[in-house]
């Protein structure tokens, strides 16, 4: 609603011509256009830089989705890698576990074989226990000992090398296990710093388009605005040109005296100003602006917007976010313009008294203004508040 104000300033100017000399008003209405078309500039910059904006965070968001999607690979690769480990570490486990055990019984079958051996050696018929009879002599028997004991002790130390060699191996396992956890631990830490960056920048990147769009929308309610201002320049020129070949001006209206009204006008619709007359920063796109109005939300059940003074409509017509609107000429050069109306029941050149009615509001706020000539007034000081 605040960027319209600038096409109404400009309607203004076309209409406070008959209260002022035709040479003052073209000047301050080509002013007016250089205004416009330099705010129409400005924000045409910052559209461009809301653009390169976007485009970088649109980068920045692809190369953290591409570092994600690479450090994923990774993890997926290390789970695979670590079940594998912990598949050999576990058959490595159960090869260990049997070879102990082949260990334990070599051990024991050997120290059996000596301790029946030497319990042989204490008996007195130690050939015949044995059931070697005359056929084996003493020194075949301690030959026979000799190598059991040798083929058991070498069996022994293979068996045992391999038990050394499996826990070897299970250390080893065990450590790649690690090394594989830490590196996965270290991707998926970088995979949640990533996902947090590109949120961040994913939320700016929707805090720009949004920017975008309301500048979009301001730049075409310029663009409007320089437009209908350059049509009005031309229509001023056309009639400075008339006026030179006529003889003197249409007489102005004038009503009761309007400066007196000050502080006691009778408000457009009953309601709560939320937004005030000035200049203003616009929170999303940052550019400021000159407000030269105000917008009145109107209470329930209240839906008409009324003259505040008696006097006799100019202009009556329709701009792109104001719907129609309404503007009324008062004595000295003052002005009021109401603008949101859906239906409008005034004609043009319509005397109006205090309080009669302009037409319906169809949109959420009421906006309305008060000039003198080329000056903006400030609505709250010349309304009677006591009557919103």
């Amino acid at each position: 609603m605040r960027m319209m104000s600038v096409i109404l300033i400009a309607i203004c100017f076309f209409f406070s011509a008959t209260a002022m000399a035709d040479n003052e008003t073209l000047t301050d209405s080509k002013q007016e256009l250089d205004r416009i078309n330099k705010e129409l500039s400005d924000a045409r910059n910052k559209a461009d830089s809301l653009r390169h904006l976007e485009s970088n965070l649109q980068k920045t968001i692809s190369g953290y989705s591409e570092r994600v999607n690479r450090n994923r690979k990774v993890i997926n690769k290390t789970e695979r890698q670590l079940a594998g480990v912990r598949g050999e570490l576990e058959n490595n486990s159960e090869l260990l576990t049997d070879t102990e055990n082949r260990l334990q019984l070599k051990r024991d079958s050997y120290i059996n074989l000596l301790v029946d051996y030497y319990r042989r050696q204490k008996s007195d018929n130690r050939l015949d226990i044995w059931n070697f009879g005359k056929v084996m002599s003493q020194s075949r028997l301690v030959h026979y000992l000799a190598s059991i004991s040798g083929r058991s002790t070498r069996e022994i130390a293979q068996v045992d090398d391999s038990v050394r060699l499996l826990s070897l191996h299970a250390d080893s396992l065990e450590q790649t296990g690690s090394d594989l956890n830490k590196l996965r631990r270290e991707k998926q830490a970088k995979v949640n710093l990533d996902l947090t960056l590109k949120e961040k920048e994913e939320t700016s990147l929707g805090n720009v388009r949004r920017q975008s769009n309301v500048l979009q929308e301001r730049l075409e309610t310029l663009s409007e605005a320089a437009r209908r201002m350059e049509e009005i320049v031309a229509e001023l020129e056309r009639a400075k040109q008339r006026r030179r070949q006529e003889d003197g001006e249409a007489p102005r209206y004038r009503s009761a005296a309007f400066a007196q009204l000050k502080g006691s006008l009778y408000p457009p619709i009953k309601g709560r100003i939320i937004s005030t007359f000035g200049w203003k920063k616009d929170k999303i796109t940052n550019l400021s602006s000159f407000s030269p109005g105000i917008d009145i939300k109107p209470s329930r059940g209240y839906n008409e917007m009324r003259a505040c003074a008696p006097g006799r409509v100019v202009y009556v017509g329709q701009l792109r976010g104001y719907n129609n609107f309404v503007i009324i000429e008062h004595d000295d050069g003052y002005y009021t313009t109401y603008a949101g109306l859906g239906v409008v029941v005034v004609e043009l050149d319509e005397l109006l008294n205090s309080g009669d009615k302009l037409g319906v509001l169809v949109t959420e706020k009421a906006h309305f203004e008060i000039r003198k000539g080329r000056e903006h007034l400030d609505p709250v000081i010349w309304l009677d508040l006591n009557e919103f």
